[in-house]
């Protein structure tokens, strides 16, 4: 591999480990609420725009419906999301956060800001955006070239 390639293979690898590392701790900042990322992607498209089918959530996450379905029913059963009937479609119910959902998730907002201004401490928003511009651009080749196995 050229240096380039060294490089990016570099970067790979620390943004792998950093999400990692972040997603875990933010599961433990919200495990209090009954949250965790997965939970928090159901209910940050529901407040966005709510309620949604379970297939119209997993669209815009880009993931598969019965991932989303497990993640759904798990939020209903901990009382922060409901099922209602939908008149558009007779299997396909309608999801929307509960009151306790909406105030759960209100709360890993605000805890999820808290922590991310003490991880930016020190750090430059020219340094930030720089690194946000670089793994989105990366993301985006990878989407267009994808591996080739031979």
């Amino acid at each position: 591999m050229n240096s380039n390639a060294d490089a990016l293979l570099r970067l790979f690898q620390a943004s792998t480990k950093a999400g990692a590392v972040m997603t875990g701790a933010f599961d433990n900042l919200v495990a209090d609420l009954g949250l965790s990322s997965a939970r928090g992607q159901i209910l940050d498209v529901l407040e966005r725009s709510q309620p949604r089918t379970v297939s119209q959530i997993a669209r815009v996450l880009g993931l598969s419906r019965q991932a989303v379905q497990r993640l759904a029913d798990d939020l209903v059963d901990r009382g922060l999301a409901a099922y209602a009937r939908n008149p558009e479609h007779a299997r396909a119910h309608l999801l929307s956060m509960t009151d306790q959902g909406c105030a759960a998730h209100a709360e890993a907002l605000r805890r999820k800001g808290v922590w991310l201004e003490s991880l930016a401490e020190g750090l430059t928003p020219t340094w930030l955006d720089m690194a946000s511009e670089l793994l989105t651009l990366t993301a985006r080749r990878a989407a267009q070239k994808p591996p080739k196995t031979t």
